[in-house]
């Protein structure tokens, strides 16, 4: 992930993260910015909201982002949930619709946390820390599932691969299991990435057929 340098343990308090704020509400923008700054937050100079920020985004790199927007329709949430995609980043979104259908459209798309009313100091540091500590859960649990799949994967190329060789073998399936581990020991590589080859092989040489 390009995005921010913050994680879980260490999050934005001692003013490392870059926060940009993202509003069309000067007195929002301003309010927040005082907040922030007083509570030693680093923050880059506030930009206005757009149909398309993505480019300026990119090239700000924020380690967070605030989003002022009083009623968030779906224009500006299809924009976040792009912006979400190309550059994932804690995200918040300040707002003055308390609407539950809203607030799960702004979940859907890549916020992180949402609020609704008075800004105060204290209330902005723990939404930010809440915010942080729930995109880095969110992500570990992506990573996780990514894992899983792949290990899913990765199980599913090696049954193929041993029961191959058993059969061309003429062995049991956990005699070929071991034919495969030595041949992964032996060229230094890891059993799924050995299996892999084995079916590649095997492919080639049914097609030449």
């Amino acid at each position: 992930m390009e995005a921010g340098t913050l994680t879980p343990e260490s999050p934005p308090i001692t003013g490392k993260g870059q926060i940009l704020i993202i509003d069309n509400n000067p007195e929002r923008a301003n309010s927040l910015i005082q907040i922030l700054e007083a509570r030693r937050y680093k923050v880059a100079a506030p930009v206005r909201l757009q149909e398309d920020l993505t480019e300026q985004v990119t090239q700000i790199k924020p380690d967070i982002i605030l989003i002022g927007v009083d009623f968030p329709g779906q224009t500006i949430l299809s924009w976040i949930a792009s912006l979400h995609e190309s550059y994932p980043c804690p995200t918040v979104m300040f707002s003055r619709d308390e609407r539950s259908k809203t607030i799960q459209a702004a979940t859907r798309a890549g916020v992180s946390a949402y609020a609704v009313g008075k800004l105060t100091g204290a209330r902005v540091k723990t939404i930010i820390e809440a915010a942080v500590a729930r995109f880095y859960e969110f992500q570990a649990l992506q990573q996780e599932l990514e894992k899983t799949k792949t290990n899913l994967a990765e199980r599913k190329i090696i049954e193929r691969a041993k029961e191959l060789v058993a059969q061309q073998r003429g062995c049991n399936e956990s005699q070929a299991y071991q034919i495969l581990r030595k041949m992964a020991m032996n060229r230094r590589k890891r059993l799924a990435e050995i299996s892999e080859d084995v079916l590649s092989v095997a492919e080639a040489l049914t097609n030449k057929l």
